[in-house]
């Protein structure tokens, strides 16, 4: 659906669309989809001697609905429910008075995620710890940062928050530790490369 979404966007449509974001197309039994984590197993990304899960990044279709020029984008994770909120605001009044209005929220899966229900707010706070899953808000085409776990002492590694579930703990083998290193660094190129959005307003 990105590309009829892409088009509603281009055109102003004054409506809200909402991502919710669970790594995977779940209701037909877990294949990877564009936001699968690098490295994660699925019903169509395996992990044995010659595979450990999927191959390739996530897509940053945040980064993607952006560059449309759309009013407002922004990013939200259950583990920080009050700046969900004030987005979920934020979106209703941009998409009925300027156009339309895109939120990416990350959920989880315990199923396929292979983690228990009662973790999972914890566990998705550290997909926006290690900077996974960075906070932000994109307005008029203007980055601003919603939280940087830098200055509460709060970032961690990726694989603290990929060892975590089931379907990536697979990783913290060294058979593996390439593979994470690579995640890593993606990681890290895209928390700069969104901090110097933030910082510099021509960006």
């Amino acid at each position: 659906g990105l590309g009829s979404a892409i088009g509603a966007a281009l055109r102003g449509s004054h409506l809200i669309l909402l991502e919710y974001d669970n790594g995977g197309y779940m209701n037909t039994g877990y294949q990877l989809s564009y936001s699968t984590p690098m490295g994660a197993k699925s019903s169509t990304s395996h992990v044995g001697p010659k595979q450990y899960g999927k191959t390739f990044f996530h897509k940053d279709t945040a980064a993607i609905m952006a560059a449309t020029g759309m009013p407002y984008v922004a990013t939200a994770a259950e583990s920080n429910p009050a700046d969900f909120v004030k987005k979920a605001a934020k979106a209703q009044v941009y998409a009925k008075s300027e156009g339309m209005a895109y939120i990416r929220a990350l959920s989880a899966c315990p199923l396929n995620w292979s983690d228990k229900p009662e973790e999972e707010r914890t566990i998705i706070g550290k997909a926006v710890d290690c900077c996974y899953f960075p906070l932000y808000e994109v307005e008029k085409g203007q980055t601003s940062l919603s939280y940087n776990p830098e200055k509460t002492n709060k970032k961690i590694p990726v694989l603290d928050w990929l060892s975590l579930m089931g379907r990536t703990r697979h990783l913290g083998k060294p058979q593996y530790r390439g593979v994470v290193e690579d995640i890593q660094k993606e990681i890290d190129r895209r928390w700069e490369r969104l901090k110097a959005l933030s910082d510099h307003p021509l960006l």
